[in-house]
């Protein structure tokens, strides 16, 4: 007959299986975290890609011959003249979080307009893009490119040509 013990848990066993508890709750409380921030920088570069499509789209179905950089406005805002060949166009949308959108188009060659439109915005305690005091200019230091290009980068970037037909 086999011989029942009546000897519990000390307490330096309970005390070590909550704290090896704890710690598995801290990690998958951590993971939860983590994938909150995600979804919402997620949702926000789905935002920001749909606004700078459609962008792109209102901007494509002018015809060519308003296409010019100095005469051209988007969301009421006209371009400025940056050198010779390269205007931009800075505004701020609604839909999200404190932002700056910078359209660059280049028109070194006269039939071939290139459209760059760079989507930077603050989230929670960041920003996302190089433009990090969201004033659409590029300032000292904020261009991380590798070779510097001399325009705004962010996540959200679209390029495109418009030729003239």
């Amino acid at each position: 007959m086999k011989q029942i013990s009546n000897r519990g848990s000390t307490l330096i066993e309970i005390l070590l299986a909550v704290a090896i508890l704890a710690i598995a709750l801290c990690a998958i409380l951590g993971a939860y975290i983590s994938c909150f921030v995600l979804m919402a920088t997620s949702k926000n570069i789905n935002i920001a890609t749909n606004v700078a499509l459609g962008l792109m789209e209102d901007i494509r179905s002018a015809p060519f011959t308003d296409l010019s950089g100095a005469d051209l406005v988007i969301n009421n805002q006209p371009f400025e003249q940056l050198s010779t060949h390269l205007y931009r166009c800075r505004f701020s949308v609604g839909v999200l979080p404190t932002n700056k959108i910078v359209v660059y188009m280049n028109d070194t060659n006269p039939d071939l307009l290139e459209l760059t439109i760079s989507i930077c915005w603050r989230q929670g305690g960041r920003v996302i893009g190089e433009d990090t005091d969201l004033d659409g200019v590029l300032d000292a230091g904020e261009d991380k490119s590798s070779p510097p290009n001399g325009i705004i980068d962010s996540p959200v970037e679209l390029v495109t040509r418009i030729a003239n037909r």
